[in-house]
């Protein structure tokens, strides 16, 4: 099974200055002077009067050290001071499927208004990767939250240009493990806007754009492994020669090796496909932090139109997801979180508009799309604990399933599990690096027998 690893090294870059002032007299009346200089002024007076050789220069930090004090001070709430708190973290990253590259994350909070203490923060996050093997990803999002908690916009968008594969639809294909090379550019926008109606009780209007183009070949295995039986071509060594004797046996289906080529073909979707929707939703949220919650419940019902005329490769469909998100104080500096969500698609969706299962926030372990259907439901449940100052750690197990084009059983239930360390880079934001496992691949296949399993790197906690 492809694994997708990703592991970047936050390096701070930025400093932070701050200005100090006293009271010094004037004339018997007291005036506002910056204490730096005042301390130019004594310097310059003791300056007048001793040898150059006993004038003192100011000592200048070294660069690391300066990394060092950006860090510890970058998780103090200045939100109050300044109209966007911002913080920075650069790296280098590394991806099994996509090679070695250079990634950033940018983080800020905020307040719309930095006189009012009882309104939550705002923020926004900016995430890039450009790796060796042509991966490009940009990502952006960010809740505005505004007076009293009683209106809230949110937004999030991303650019991706992605060599990864295609498994099919459904729990099976997922399973089987063949997989398509599959090179997919796509832009994706979201936004939504929501009033509290009754205390925390919302309702809101959504919109959403997606676009997928996809590039793919054909493997030809099919007419390359009849050749080598029909003794056109010699048996090969390897991968390929395992290959061969596994199909000589039944256990491999050269027939199944391209599943983006055969489902285009069985269903006549379309390789570029463009979607936009409309959608309402009703939201009930008592949740301290949005994006780093410690107690308080989120619960979210949300129904999306795809319509033909606004595109919609020529089709209708609709979408209706669940979430249900609840968090409690344990003992000192631990958090236990649960998540529950469901994603359930009516019509017949453009192959990129399945709910899929894995990624960053849900079923983490396993390739994002590998399991994908018209029906999701997931669920999982993290411990995560303050270690000490700003390091942490968290530990979580969840369940997922995915039908639709096939039945529901229960014996197709998937797992996940797996460990992070969190460190608070803004007051409130955490760093998040998971690591995380889910089932075994398909034995009879030489790239599919290992565990799956993922490196995560990205802001905010999962859910």
């Amino acid at each position: 099974m492809r694994k997708l690893l990703s592991i970047s090294i936050p390096i701070g870059l930025l400093l932070c200055v701050s200005t100090t002032f006293a009271q010094v007299p004037d004339d018997g009346k007291k005036q506002i002077v910056p204490i730096g200089a005042i301390t130019q002024i004594t310097k310059k007076a003791d300056a007048d009067r001793l040898p150059d050789s006993l004038v003192a220069t100011p000592k200048k930090h070294g660069l690391i050290r300066r990394i060092f004090d950006y860090f510890d001070r970058s998780n103090v709430d200045r939100t109050f001071e300044k109209k966007i708190d911002w913080s920075i973290a650069p790296g280098p990253s590394y991806s099994s499927d996509v090679g070695f590259g250079l990634g950033f994350l940018l983080a800020g909070i905020y307040r719309i208004d930095r006189t009012d203490s009882i309104t939550a923060p705002s923020n926004i996050s900016i995430y890039g990767n450009f790796t060796t093997k042509k991966f490009v990803l940009l990502r952006f999002s960010g809740d505005n939250v505004f007076a009293q908690n009683d209106r809230r916009l949110s937004y999030s968008g991303a650019f991706v240009y992605f060599p990864g594969a295609f498994y099919g639809v459904g729990y099976r294909a997922g399973k089987e493990g063949y997989a398509q090379s599959l090179t997919t550019t796509m832009g994706i926008f979201r936004v939504s806007w929501c009033s509290a109606v009754a205390g925390r009780f919302f309702l809101g209007a959504s919109g959403g754009i997606d676009y997928s183009g996809a590039s793919y070949t054909d493997s030809g295995m099919v007419d390359y492994m009849n050749e080598i039986k029909n003794g056109e071509k010699p048996i090969p060594n390897g991968e390929l020669g395992e290959l061969f004797e596994l199909w000589q046996e039944g256990r491999y289906d050269p027939m199944l090796q391209d599943p983006f080529s055969n489902y285009i073909r069985d269903t006549g979707d379309k390789p570029n496909a463009f979607n936009t929707n409309i959608g309402l939703f009703a939201q009930y949220d008592t949740r301290d932090i949005t994006y780093n919650a410690t107690r308080g419940i989120f619960v979210k019902a949300e129904a999306k139109w795809y319509p033909k005329f606004l595109g919609n490769t020529g089709r209708n469909f609709g979408r209706f997801t669940l979430t249900f998100d609840a968090y409690q104080r344990l003992w000192k500096g631990a958090v236990l979180a649960y998540d529950l969500y469901a994603d359930c698609t009516a019509g017949n969706p453009s192959w990129h508009m399945y709910a899929k299962m894995g990624g960053m926030e849900r079923m983490r372990g396993y390739y994002e799309g590998r399991y994908r259907d018209k029906r999701l439901v997931e669920t999982q449940l993290e411990l995560r604990q303050k270690i000490y100052r700003r390091h942490g750690m968290v530990g979580w197990f969840g369940l997922g399933q995915v039908w639709g084009t096939e039945h529901f059983r229960w014996h197709n239930t998937l797992y996940t599990f797996g460990v992070g360390y969190r460190f608070e880079f803004k007051k409130g934001m955490n760093i998040r690096l998971d690591y995380g496992w889910g089932v075994y691949g398909n034995s009879n296949l030489p790239w599919d027998r290992k565990r799956s399993s993922a490196f995560l790197f990205t802001a905010s906690e999962a859910f």
